[in-house]
């Protein structure tokens, strides 16, 4: 079996919750057994094994497989894959959303769902965001179960993560006993989040129309990554083996250069696609195929904490700059909101994004 299984569902027009979980293969379930640890009885001088009742295992029913470290405590409460996943028709409801990937890693530790929603921003630099859905869990206690809204750039395929003052569209839950109740809650949230995407496009919009000049977006990378600014690029090894030439010819760049638009899209860009990719722990050096690599850069552009928390820390320090909050020449906060949305008057930039119904 297979650590990675990711799907490509586009071009399979599905649209059906349950046919996106068989085209994904995730149409399989999880189930516990108990879990026994192997002791050495010094008084009969002979091994035995010994209950672990305060643990559980959990594995795969269709082929038996334990799954992760598969040891969990009695209070995990596990969710299957169709119930995880029948968020996406609580959610959106009849929105007309199509799956585009899915798949599991781990051999099926973790699973993932996503699909775009029939939206396209339209944004003054002629440039074009789409929105998607993306619900993961996690089967080993390791990863909760997470709903989160996400725009990707077709012209790049950058994941871009938006995380704003007043609004933060994801909702992660715990596997506990109470996760019934709380993926109600995290459903009628999640309900609400089309307004989330909206200033989030907004803020996109207001990023194509704020020059810089290029020492302003070499600062604003060097902030992404806590470089200091006075550092000298030939000193920072980041910038040597991956984001110069990035930096020099990023994928959309003519609707990009010169603004703010261009260093946030140089970070989506090399996280999604260049940064190096480790081997799994104990396997040191051990070749790769560029398909592997690949698949792995695709589900750590969506799940890897580091790699969201990296592309979210961009687009707030971006969302800081459109509104006077850091100066990038000096890299320094102000308290006063001033500078370009305050000029613009942030109702002329919202009613510039044009919303296209894809229907």
């Amino acid at each position: 079996m297979s650590s990675y299984n990711i799907i490509n569902l586009e071009g399979q027009s599905i649209y059906s919750t349950a046919e996106a979980v068989r085209a994904a293969n995730l149409d399989w379930e999880v189930s516990s057994g108990d879990v026994q640890v192997q002791t050495y009885n010094r008084q009969h001088c002979m091994y035995q094994w010994t209950p672990m009742d305060n643990l559980k295992g959990i594995y795969r029913t269709d082929s038996g497989t334990p799954l992760g470290n598969c040891v969990v405590g009695q209070g995990f409460e596990t969710v299957q894959n169709t119930e995880a996943f029948r968020c996406f028709d609580r959610i959106l409801q009849d929105s007309n959303a199509q799956f585009v990937s899915g798949g599991y890693f781990h051999n099926g530790s973790s699973v993932f769902l996503q699909c775009r929603l029939p939206y396209e921003a339209k944004l003054l630099n002629g440039d074009t965001t789409e929105r998607y859905l993306l619900i993961a869990q996690g089967h080993t206690g390791q990863q909760a179960l997470t709903m989160k809204f996400t725009h990707i750039r077709p012209v790049c395929s950058n994941t871009l993560y938006a995380a704003l003052r007043d609004s933060n569209h994801s909702y992660n839950i715990k596997h506990t006993r109470s996760i019934q109740i709380n993926m109600d809650k995290a459903i009628k949230y999640m309900q609400l989040g089309l307004d989330h995407l909206s200033k989030v496009e907004t803020t996109f919009n207001r990023m194509t129309q704020m020059s810089l000049s290029e020492q302003e977006q070499l600062n604003f990378l060097k902030l992404c990554y806590d470089r200091p600014l006075d550092e000298d690029l030939k000193d920072w090894r980041k910038w040597n083996n991956g984001i110069e030439p990035i930096f020099l010819d990023a994928r959309g760049k003519e609707k990009s250069e010169g603004t703010l638009w261009h260093p946030f899209n140089v970070v989506t860009e090399y996280e999604d696609h260049w940064s190096p990719v480790n081997n799994p722990r104990g396997q040191r050096g051990a070749f790769r195929s560029p398909e592997v690599i690949q698949e792995a850069r695709q589900v750590r552009a969506l799940l890897n904490k580091s790699t969201v928390d990296r592309k979210t820390r961009a687009f707030t320090l971006a969302d800081d700059v459109q509104a006077g909050r850091l100066d990038l020449r000096t890299g320094k906060h102000n308290k006063a909101t001033s500078g370009f949305a305050a000029a613009l008057g942030g109702a002329a930039v919202a009613g510039a994004v044009g919303q296209q119904l894809l229907f």
